[in-house]
Parts: structure tokens; C-alpha cells; sequence
């Protein structure tokens, strides 16, 4: 499977897919599924990986997403909506993931707070994301983010891009947030791993 990004000369293959569920009142909830793509040259940069082992990839202290996320090639995640949220829902683990972060780092600044606002008001201006929504991330670069969002059923993706944030810090804070080795997604990151070896 692969896509195309509007505004991008690249055809970008999928390298992984995942869910992300919790558990509520002792039953496994399903919110959304994600697929990862990347432009196939990503493996170009990840060739000291490739007599790895999967488990050796997933160890958290291996460097091995960190690495992947910093690639100097497209990546785009494609999230579908399984049960309904609130915009703000989807949200708000994405905005204090990526703040508490950059805190760390004594890397949130004035613009940092700006950019990432931005992206939560994106968001929260969506009352509802209903089932079937299609969440596009797609980072161009690691510093940059371009956000659209269309339906499950539609053979393409959005022909343009309804939100872009062009802050490097929260850019790649958001990729690390969803491809790096603390995902709220294992089954993403297994996935992942696997692919990317096949790929190597």
C-alpha cells in the first residue's frame, strides 16, 4: 500500500500499522487505528540496523525510533477514527506529551506554546470526530507538520492541507509522540520494527 501527499512528488510505502485501545470498566476499547508510511529511502539512513533483531529495535533505550524519526525523508501517519472522540480528546495526549518534552528539554519557548496552541485549537474546533474520520499527519521533514483530515472511504487524500505547523520543535515532538520509542502505541512500534527490517 502507499500514498501520495498533496504538494509532494513522492509516493510514500507503508512501513507499519497499529491501534491504540485502552481499558474501560474491564473491556479492551478500540479508539483508532494508525498506519505509517515513509517515503522508501528512509532505510538509506537506518542501513547500521540491519542485522538486528526486532526485540533489539523495540528496547527502549536502543535509539532505533528516535533515529527513524529524525530520517531526512517524508513520513505521513494516517489515523482512522474506530469509536467516536471529541477533537479535544485526540488532543490534548498529543499537546502535553509534546509539552512536557520540550519542558524537559528547555526547549518550550514563547513560539513552542504558540505552535502548539494552534494545533490544539485545530482540533478542539472539531466537536466531534466521528467514526470512519481520517487523521492525516504528515511531516514533510522531521520540523514540520502538515494536518488534513478526510473520510475512510475516500480513495485519496485531501488535496490540501487545512493546517500546517512549521515549528521544528513541535513538529518533531509530535513524530516522536507517535512513532518514538514511548508511543502510546506498542502494537505501532512492533509493527514498525518488523516492517522496517523487511524493508533493510
Amino acid at each position: 500500500m502507499a500514498v501520495s501527499p498533496p504538494a509532494s512528488s513522492k509516493t510514500l510505502v507503508l512501513l507499519g500499522n497499529g491501534i491504540y485501545d485502552t481499558e474501560i470498566h474491564y473491556l479492551q476499547i478500540k479508539f483508532y487505528s494508525i498506519g505509517v508510511y515513509a517515503d522508501a529511502d528512509v532505510c538509506d539512513h537506518l542501513k547500521e540496523w540491519k542485522s538486528k533483531k526486532e526485540e533489539e529495535l523495540l528496547d527502549e533505550e536502543s535509539g532505533f525510533f528516535e533515529g527513524f524519526c529524525k530520517t531526512p525523508v517524508e513520513k505521513l501517519a494516517k489515523i482512522v477514527i474506530i469509536k467516536e472522540v471529541k477533537g479535544s480528546q485526540f488532543v490534548t495526549p498529543l499537546q502535553s506529551t509534546v509539552r512536557d518534552r520540550l519542558a524537559y528539554a528547555d526547549l518550550y519557548e514563547d513560539e513552542e506554546e504558540e505552535a502548539l496552541d494552534s494545533l490544539v485549537e485545530f482540533f478542539q474546533k472539531k466537536a466531534w470526530l466521528a467514526q470512519g474520520t481520517t487523521i492525516y499527519l504528515h511531516w514533510p521533514s522531521p520540523t514540520c507538520l502538515q494536518v488534513s483530515l478526510g473520510n475512510e472511504s475516500d480513495t485519496s487524500m485531501p488535496s490540501v492541507h487545512e493546517m500546517v505547523v512549521d515549528n521544528a520543535n513541535v513538529a518533531s515532538g509530535a513524530l516522536e509522540w507517535l512513532m518514538g520509542s514511548r508511543s502510546f502505541s506498542p502494537s505501532l512500534l512492533k509493527s514498525l520494527a518488523s516492517g522496517l527490517l523487511r524493508q533493510l
